[in-house]
This record gives structure tokens, sequence and C-alpha cells, in this order.
């Protein structure tokens, strides 16, 4: 990022949050791009020639699931245009067909020179500009393929991208013992991403998203790109024009919450590939460069939060976090009255530094964000102030739903009390005589005993308890 555009993302934060709060933002984003020392490396000429050999072969066996790669156009530069489609071409998984949909006043005789040459790509020039989210469902139409990938105009893909996605739905397709690609369980696919600094020729903020989290994603949208959706699914839900700017968090929560949140886990349905199979353009007019240019667009996802929850009976509001893009949902009187899939709330701990000292557990008993001072929002994702699923949550700070209280009791020998809504930021009396080690036992145990039963465990830091 350029010192003149932070800068102005600096100012713009005070203005939003205030000027203690975007010193902190400030120096976090400082130490994290001075500490960042991400480098993509390309695979190797012989690991793509060995993927390209396995296509074939797997081709020949009649047993290649077919994609569609949908992009708008609108106004493309030809060089992005250009890169955007010959990163398609390069891919080392031949089954794929690529559909443009032109909503430029004029044809793009670019795009028609690409059609003459490979018949995979698909060019629609449309009569009209009917908004981002139109304009890309004209190209959902149009696709044949089994499963469906977003891909933006301006973007690029690596290429072994299709040749991953393709293989997780193989390797779902053979447990399940499945001839249909339509009957795949998988709905959704997303990998993890990197910005492209297009001024540079250099690729930073390495997006390593976790595997899917629905909590984390009514916070924001951190599946972004890539996604690739079967293709029956998405030609049902559709992009809807009233969130532009957000459209794809909308498909992405209501795609989401149809296979998850009622349940603590989202059945195979949703699966997420560890490797970046994205690039994402930074460069003048994008968003990726300027977050702040498309202020509409974090209200079009505010909304569409709202929306996905309301619509799936959850009464519940969305505020804005000081970080654009990002959400907090607030469940009045508490989120075991709106949320049947939550079992167990829980907090952040402190110590008298302000640090994080307890809160968010890992199944192995870690705890996620340790010593991260208050104020700080754990780097470029904010992962550490945003609501999450988790293994556990501290016993001192938590509140239990009522069929896991009988649970909390047997594992804790007290009565349940309720320490998260409750009691302000003061540890409840009852565990300072427990060790550290004691309580993270015991947390661990009810977190287990909770998913157990069916419910996952929430964490949400804007809840915290003083040591």
């Amino acid at each position: 990022m350029g010192i003149k555009n932070a800068a102005k993302k600096t100012i713009a934060y005070a203005k939003r949050n205030g000027a203690k709060a975007a010193f902190f933002a400030a120096f976090e984003r400082v130490s994290d791009t001075l500490n960042e020392k991400y480098n993509y490396i390309p695979l190797s000429e012989e690991v793509l020639d060995e993927q390209k050999r396995e296509y074939k072969s797997l081709a020949e066996s009649g047993g290649a699931v077919r994609f569609s790669i949908v992009v708008p156009l609108f106004n493309t530069p030809e060089k992005y245009l250009k890169e955007m489609i010959d990163s398609v071409v390069a891919q080392t998984y031949g089954n794929w067909e690529l559909v443009l949909a032109d909503a430029s006043l004029s044809e793009s005789e670019t795009v028609k020179e690409y059609t003459k040459v490979d018949p995979r790509i698909k060019y629609y020039h449309l009569g009209s500009n009917e908004g981002i989210s139109e304009n890309t469902n004209r190209a959902i139409e149009k696709a044949k393929g089994d499963y469906i990938g977003l891909l933006d105009h301006d973007d690029t893909l690596t290429p072994d991208a299709l040749y991953e996605v393709a293989r997780v739905i193989r390797k779902s397709m053979k447990q399940n013992k499945l001839a249909q690609f339509s009957a795949c369980p998988i709905r959704l696919i997303y990998s993890d991403e990197d910005k492209y600094d297009d001024g540079k020729g250099a690729y930073y903020e390495h997006h390593a998203k976790p595997s899917f989290n629905m909590d984390y994603l009514l916070s924001n949208n951190y599946i972004c790109h890539f996604a690739v959706m079967r293709a029956d699914i998405l030609k049902r839900l559709k992009l809807r024009g009233k969130y532009d700017g957000a459209q794809d968090f909308d498909l992405f929560l209501r795609c989401c919450t149809e296979a998850a949140l009622s349940m603590a886990m989202a059945s195979g349905q949703i699966a997420h590939i560890d490797k970046v199979l994205y690039h994402w353009r930074c460069h003048r007019g994008s968003t990726a460069a300027n977050p702040a240019s498309k202020m509409y667009a974090y209200e079009a996802g505010q909304r569409a939060v709202r929306d996905v929850l309301h619509e799936n009976g959850v009464k519940a509001e969305v505020a804005q976090m000081p970080h654009l893009g990002f959400y907090r949902v607030l469940y009045e009187p508490d989120v075991f009255s709106l949320r049947s899939d939550v079992g167990i709330i829980g907090g952040k701990i402190l110590n008298k530094r302000g640090r994080i000292i307890s809160g968010n557990f890992k199944k192995d008993g870690s705890l996620r964000y340790k010593g991260l001072p208050l104020g700080y929002s754990g780097g470029f994702q904010h992962r550490a102030v945003l609501q999450q699923d988790c293994a556990a949550v501290d016993l001192r700070c938590m509140a239990v739903r009522p069929e896991l209280r009988a649970a909390y009791q047997q594992i804790t020998g007290f009565e349940y009390k309720d320490t998260f809504y409750e009691g302000g930021e003061t540890i409840d009396e009852r565990f300072k005589a427990f060790s550290e080690e004691t309580i993270i036992a015991m947390s661990l145990k009810l977190g287990e005993e909770a998913r157990k039963q069916g419910f996952r465990v929430m964490w949400d830091p804007q809840v915290i308890k003083r040591v």
C-alpha cells in the first residue's frame, strides 16, 4: 500500500472512530506491513505439466467435472482484460468455459479475437448495463457447467485453480459414491487469495482463510475470492441487485445459511482450499486499493447480514464495526432466544495491561490472539475483534443455554451462573481458586460437550472481563 493511500485511510478512520482508535489501527497496520514476508511462489513447470497429464487421463475416462467461469465486463482496460482471460486459458484443468457478459457500450474486438482461437470462450454483448448483479446473472443464465466460478474482470486465477477445485469435488464424489455432479453435497468451495500491486508487480496480503465459520461469515465477507458454487444452487439463488456492491457477500450468506445456520457444522457442504488460487488486482480504480471508495458497498453488506438473518427467522440487528466491511450482530435479549444452534457464548479476558490472556480456544487448548493489546484488531482481517465460532470459550466469561446447564454444573461443580451477560467486567470469585490449566481443561470439556449435543460455541470479543 502506498504512503499516500495509507495516510488517506488513517485520516478517514480517525474521522469515523476518533484519534486514539486511529493511532492504534495505524500502528498495528504499520507493524503488520513491516513484519509481512509473504511472496507468492508460482508452481514449477514440472508440477503444472503433471497436473495437465492428470487432467488428460481424467478427461479420457469421462469423469471430469465441467466449470463455467462467469465474468461481467464493463469498460475493462484491455491490459487487465487480456490478463484475466489468459489466466483462465492457462488452467492446467481443461474442462471449462469462460462466459463473458459485456455491458460496455461497444463490443470488444479483443474478446472476439479470443473466441476465434478458443471455442471455450463465450462472449455475450448485453444490450444495456443493468448493474453488476443483473449483468452477472445474465452470464450465469448462459453457463452450462456443473459448477460455476466467479471472477472479477480485472483479477486473475492461478494456473492450478480449477485443478484444485476439481480435486475437492472428486474426493467428495468418491466418498459419497456418487455418479452425477449435481448430486455432490458440496455447494460452495472457496480458496485463499492475495493482492497484486499493479504498479510494483508484487504480491502481498496473503489472506489465509479459516475453515468454514458461520459466525465469522456473518461478521465479514471472508470467503470473497476464489468462490465456486454448484450450478443448480447458484442459478436458483442468483445475485440480488438491491445489494450491489456486496452482491457476492449476500450470495454467500444465503448459500451458507441454507446449509449451516441452524446446525453446528456445515455437513461437508462448504469446503475451503488453503492455497492461494486468486490474485486480487490492486490499482488506482480498484476497491482493493481504496476500500473507502465504496462506502455504499459496506452499507449494502450490513443490510445483507441483517436481511439474511431476518429471512431465517433471526430478528437481530447488525452494527458496523470501526473497520469498513466488518459487522457485529446484536442479539436481544440474548443469542439463545434467537439462535437455536448456539449452545455457548463467551468473551475475552484481559490482564491489568489490557492484553488478551484468555477467551477463544482451539481444540488443543491453545489460545487465539494471545497477548494482543486492547485497541488492536488482530491484523488486516481484524479477526480478534469479530464474532466467530470456536472450539471453546473461557468459563469465566460465558453464558450457556438451558440444555447445557446440567453439563456445566457437572464439569465445574458449580451451580450455573451467567458470567457473559451479567457481572460487568469483574471475574466471578468462584473461579479465582482454580489454576489456568484447570480453567482451560474445563472450558474445553464443556465446548466438546456442546458440539456433541449439536450446538456451536460462539466467541464475541466485544464482551470482556478483567483480572
